[in-house]
C-alpha cells in the first residue's frame, strides 16, 4: 500500500511513543465524525455519545385544516413517544403519540385543526416526562 503524505501505512496510526492514548482516540474520532462541542464535553464528562434525538416537521409552513408530517430519530428502540405542540416560549398542548422503530425511528402525520390561528409554533417530541426530547418550528400560516 502506499504511505500517506506523514509516511503512515494505510490502516496504521502514526504515533509519536506506543499507542495513542484512549483520550487522543476519541478526540480523533470527535473529529472524524464531525461531531462539535457537545459530543466532546459529552466524552471529557464520561458521559455517553449516542444519537441525540432529533425531530423535523417535513413542512416549514402549512395552513389551517391541512397535515404536516414529523420525523424523528436518534430516540431509543420501541419507545412511545408524546407529542406536543404550541408557541415557542408558550404552553404546548397533545398533538399526538408516536412508537419508535427498531432503530429509534419514527413518522407521524398531523392534522392542523382547521380553526388554528396562524403564527410560529414548536413541535416536541417526548420520552420520559419529556427528559428526553427534541424539537422542530414550524408555522401555521392563513388561508
Amino acid at each position: 500500500m502506499p504511505p500517506f503524505a506523514d509516511g503512515a501505512r494505510a490502516g496504521t496510526m502514526p504515533t509519536m511513543r506506543g499507542m495513542p492514548s484512549r483520550r487522543a482516540l476519541a478526540a480523533l474520532a470527535i473529529l472524524a465524525l464531525g461531531a462539535g462541542a457537545p459530543a466532546a464535553a459529552a466524552l471529557r464528562s464520561g458521559a455517553s455519545t449516542a444519537a441525540m434525538p432529533h425531530l423535523t416537521a417535513a413542512a416549514a409552513a402549512v395552513r389551517p385544516g391541512a397535515t404536516f408530517t414529523l420525523r424523528g430519530s436518534g430516540f431509543p428502540a420501541a419507545a412511545r413517544l408524546t407529542l406536543l405542540a404550541g408557541p415557542p416560549h408558550g404552553r404546548k398542548s397533545p398533538i399526538g403519540s408516536a412508537r419508535t422503530g427498531r432503530n429509534g425511528d419514527f413518522v407521524a402525520t398531523i392534522r392542523v385543526r382547521a380553526r388554528a390561528a396562524a403564527g410560529a409554533f414548536v413541535a416536541l417530541a417526548c420520552r420520559d416526562a419529556c427528559r428526553v426530547r427534541a424539537s422542530a418550528r414550524f408555522r401555521i400560516i392563513e388561508r
